[in-house]
């Protein structure tokens, strides 16, 4: 009986073990399987186009929940395509992140697709338009700013106006009141 019992126990450890390495082994694959599938993890000039015409042809809000997806998978396991298909998001919509992040992760991985021209092509046509658009971001933000000092300016003005017219206003009373002194003089000297 006891020899039983331990050929039972001996038998229970080696299955508890062989399940918990398939486990393992299992999980490893489902890794691998979770790469190969994830749309964002390709960066082939197909998948990139298309995924900028479907991006295209979203709302407003769709692009912006699909960019702020994007950047927390990019977060948590960052890939090249991922990195790319911000830098085409990132024409679309605002919410894909910083361009001169985005630029400067772009600039980082080139190098790996210097033997895919049309892939460097479009990186080369994005990179123009997103320093474009930060470049006329920056200016606007100058504009901005000079209208918003000249405003604070004009503001610290006004009180000066409404004065300017109160002072005025007591010039044209005064006027008048001089005039019925006259007159009241003249009407008095006259009787």
């Amino acid at each position: 009986m006891p020899l039983l019992r331990a050929i039972r126990l001996l038998c229970l450890i080696l299955n508890v073990l062989l399940v918990t390495g398939c486990a393992g082994f299992n999980s490893a694959n489902d890794r691998d399987a979770q790469n190969r599938y994830d749309p964002y993890a390709q960066s082939g000039i197909d998948e990139l186009l298309a995924f900028g015409a479907s991006m295209a042809s979203m709302s407003d809000a769709g692009r912006a929940e699909l960019c702020k997806s994007l950047l927390n998978t990019q977060k948590i396991s960052p890939s090249d395509g991922k990195q790319l298909h911000l830098m085409v998001g990132r024409l679309l919509s605002n919410a894909c992140g910083d361009i001169p992040t985005i630029l400067a992760g772009v600039h980082a991985i080139s190098p790996a697709y210097a033997s895919d021209e049309r892939v460097q092509r479009l990186i080369a046509i994005h990179t123009q338009a997103l320093q474009r658009i930060h470049r006329q971001a920056e200016k606007l933000n100058v504009v901005e700013q000079k209208q918003k000092k000249i405003k604070t300016t004009l503001e610290s003005k006004e009180p000066a106006g409404p004065q300017k017219n109160e002072n005025r206003l007591l010039r044209e009373k005064l006027e008048a009141i001089r005039t019925m002194e006259k007159q009241m003089d003249e009407s008095v000297d006259s009787n």
